[in-house]
């Protein structure tokens, strides 16, 4: 119609079906999904004749869509071709134009994973045409139309709000950039399975490991080794729902202060009893020194670290 010719896009999140679990090296999310695209092309301009516009649909608007000047919008990181639902397009006296569609589609995330469990999530859909560049076509945000639907639920997954912003970008198939139109939307896992079945768990243990202090050296030894086998076996789950990253999540410090904990009771019991042990004068009195340290040292030494870490992670 024009050089470059303006396209107001909107898009509005109807549900989102499922992100793939944190353990897939390639995660992708499934949405439902609804557009609207505008545009003026005075060549389809027509005498009105008390008509208010000219509507379109399902396989009437795709034939009609292909006789006419349409910015042919693409997803960019879809993992493949969207399903479309239903289409809509409508042409006013004016030459302007108006394209909805509604389509559900699989498409590529890039995951976060510092904080999981109470990971929050940006999931990207990127709108681009396929066929003309900035110099062709150029997509203006309709913040009006964008938003999500508040009242769609999922059992693991909350969505928080959707935001959506304008660029440009270089593509091998041209020398020119294309106009990208990004919609993001923000999603906080929910954490109550992991807390339940995992971090809750993990903290009895720990604490009941503690009140080893005021047994015998002998055994809270015992107690220490059931205490890493515990350990041991909570890492292999968590391990297990996560990819092979190359940094530690909240769930992996959470562990290794629990691998920490467990070893210093392991190593200041076998001090302890070695001490009690021993013939030498004032070898009881050093291990009660020990223990009265270790005792109140210990738990206050994790809860530091646990402490730092949130504070490093969130703020």
């Amino acid at each position: 119609p024009q050089r470059p010719t303006e396209v107001s896009i909107a898009a509005h999140l109807i549900g989102l079906s499922g992100i793939s679990e944190p353990s897939t090296a390639f995660p992708t999310f499934d949405v439902a999904m609804y557009i609207k695209l505008s545009w003026k092309d005075s060549r389809l301009a027509f005498s009105s004749n008390q008509i208010d516009a000219l509507v379109f649909q399902e396989e009437e608007a795709a034939e009609k869509l292909s006789e006419i000047w349409s910015p042919d919008p693409e997803i960019q990181n879809e993992i493949e071709q969207r399903k479309t639902e239903s289409i809509e397009l409508r042409l006013f006296p004016d030459g302007m134009v108006e394209y909805e569609e509604r389509f559900s589609a699989t498409l590529h995330a890039e995951l976060d994973l510092a904080r999981f469990p109470f990971d929050t999530q940006t999931l990207e859909i990127e709108f681009q045409s396929f066929l003309w560049d900035i110099g062709d076509s150029v997509f203006v945000s309709n913040e009006e139309r964008t938003g999500f639907d508040p009242d769609f639920k999922t059992p693991e997954w909350f969505v928080k709000g959707t935001t959506a912003s304008m660029d440009q970008r270089f593509e091998i198939r041209d020398d020119r950039a294309f106009s990208t139109y990004t919609f993001r939307i923000i999603a906080e896992r929910k954490a109550g399975h992991y807390v339940m079945r995992f971090l809750i768990p993990l903290m009895f243990v720990m604490a009941l490991t503690w009140s080893a202090f005021w047994m015998p050296a002998g055994p809270r030894i015992r107690v220490g080794f059931v205490a890493l086998l515990t350990v041991v076996a909570s890492h292999t789950v968590i391990s297990g729902n996560l990819p092979r990253l190359n940094y530690p999540t909240f769930a992996d410090i959470v562990l290794l202060v629990c691998y920490l904990y467990v070893t210093v009771l392991i190593v200041v019991s076998l001090k302890v009893q070695h001490l009690e042990e021993s013939e030498e004068e004032g070898s009881d009195e050093q291990a009660r020194v020990i223990n009265a340290w270790t005792r109140w040292a210990l738990p206050i030494a994790a809860v530091l670290a646990l402490s730092a870490t949130v504070l490093v992670l969130w703020f």
